[in-house]
């Protein structure tokens, strides 16, 4: 099999302020360079398996499907896991150049999410051990305009609670965040979770339960500390 050669348009990303709030084409030319006719054509008649392979065959710029179909999701793994924009930053493009340049060692009777996302909890973990980083509350994601209800009031009541939720769940270990976001905010099922983190399914379910206890605590703290 001939070497890849890592294409220099993803090597350039630039996560957390050329990807938020931007229409899906615009993004990805920016981010890879790539105009949007040829992203989205790609995007609408290819599966995961499709794009991988034409990787594998040599077509660099197939790779610029799967990030902007899993971007976001890389990047929010990462930021829920580090606490940290720049961190995440960081960690998405580390995660997706590993992926990239494993890609002959993913399975494509598999899905690609799981895959990606493993790539993704790993170097955002190792991160955290290898800066011991300082925790800081965690930024609030723009949430999908399909999970938005209408209205003004509902929108900031929302926005309330995921921020609670989310500087709670920067107190935890990286361990039991990583659990919770494969879990709660991925949709991964509790095998899919024990897949990604490289853990057994009993210790996934125990960081799960501990995870779920210590959140609860830490929000009963944050709503009697507001109420006091």
């Amino acid at each position: 099999m001939r070497k890849q050669a890592w294409p220099s348009q993803v090597r350039s990303m630039e996560w957390a302020e050329n990807t938020r709030n931007t229409a899906p084409d615009h993004r990805v030319e920016r981010v890879t360079g790539l105009g949007p006719g040829r992203v989205t054509e790609a995007r609408l008649t290819g599966t995961d398996q499709d794009v991988v392979r034409a990787c594998l065959a040599g077509d660099a710029d197939a790779y610029a499907t799967i990030v902007e179909r899993y971007g976001g999701r890389v990047y929010n793994i990462a930021l829920r896991i580090t606490g940290d924009a720049d961190a995440a930053n960081d960690c998405a493009q580390e995660a997706f150049i590993r992926a990239y340049r494993a890609l002959h060692q993913y399975d494509p009777a598999l899905p690609l999410g799981p895959w990606l996302y493993r790539i993704a909890t790993n170097a955002s973990l190792n991160h955290v051990r290898r800066w011991h980083a300082h925790e800081a509350p965690a930024l609030e994601l723009p949430e999908s305009p399909e999970d938005q209800d209408s209205g003004p009031e509902a929108t900031a009541l929302r926005r309330e609670a995921l921020g609670e939720v989310v500087a709670a769940m920067a107190e935890l270990p990286a361990a039991y965040r990583a659990a919770l976001t494969l879990r709660h905010m991925q949709q991964l099922s509790y095998q899919e979770v024990a897949d990604a983190l490289e853990i057994p399914l009993g210790t996934v379910k125990t960081h799960l339960h501990r995870a779920r206890a210590a959140l609860k605590v830490r929000l009963a703290a944050r709503s009697k500390g507001r109420s006091a």
